[in-house]
């Protein structure tokens, strides 16, 4: 699923190591074997980018631009509900259309290093965002609580569902994550004794 042009380098490096990094892990895959896959020197390599975090930086930019900017987009909305319909629609829509590395994001611990802090801490904060926009204006502990909750439902199972059709797919995750937000009273529980 090549989407660079075949003389693109740069753009095979990016492509072959978001393979490796999903079958693999991120820590797993080395720059030498992201070099002997695209078929070029381990110096070649290193003459494109110098480091792997480098690599993981390149390959997660776009999709993390396109979350920050569809952030920015709902914060404008004029009420909660539209603001919450373009937070998780917006962001379910840049997820599956990046799949594989918000998979990478999303699943694997070992891009959470010393080596990759600008960029999952960019992320976090992109998440932290987004949860305080579902929670609404001056919400109170409840509130910011399912918000998160909304938002780990319909973002984390992107990665765990692929044989899904993707509308079927962001169709649910939109449903369960909206009844996580607006529940109805279904009284007091309490813990079994």
């Amino acid at each position: 699923m090549s989407r660079h042009e075949p003389g693109d380098t740069r753009g095979r490096i990016i492509e072959t190591a978001r393979e490796l990094f999903t079958t693999q892990t991120y820590r797993a895959a080395s720059m030498r074997d992201i070099a002997e896959r695209v078929g070029i020197t381990k110096p070649t390599l290193y003459h494109h980018f110098r480091s792997k975090s480098e690599i993981l930086a390149h390959l997660v930019g776009p999709p993390i631009d396109q979350l920050e900017a569809t952030i920015d987009a709902a914060a404008a909305r004029p009420t909660l509900a539209e603001i919450r319909h373009h937070v998780l629609g917006g962001c379910l829509d840049v997820m599956l259309t990046h799949r594989e590395t918000m998979t990478l994001l999303l699943r694997d611990a070992s891009v959470y290093g010393d080596e990759t802090t600008a960029v999952m801490s960019r992320m976090v904060t992109i998440v932290n965002r987004a949860i305080e926009l579902l929670a609404g204006p001056d919400p109170d502990w409840r509130r910011r609580v399912r918000a998160a909750q909304a938002f780990a439902a319909a973002t984390d199972p992107v990665g765990q569902f692929a044989d899904v059709p993707v509308d079927d797919l962001r169709a649910e995750l939109i449903r369960g994550a909206s009844a996580i937000l607006d529940p109805e009273p279904i009284g007091e529980l309490h813990p079994a004794r």
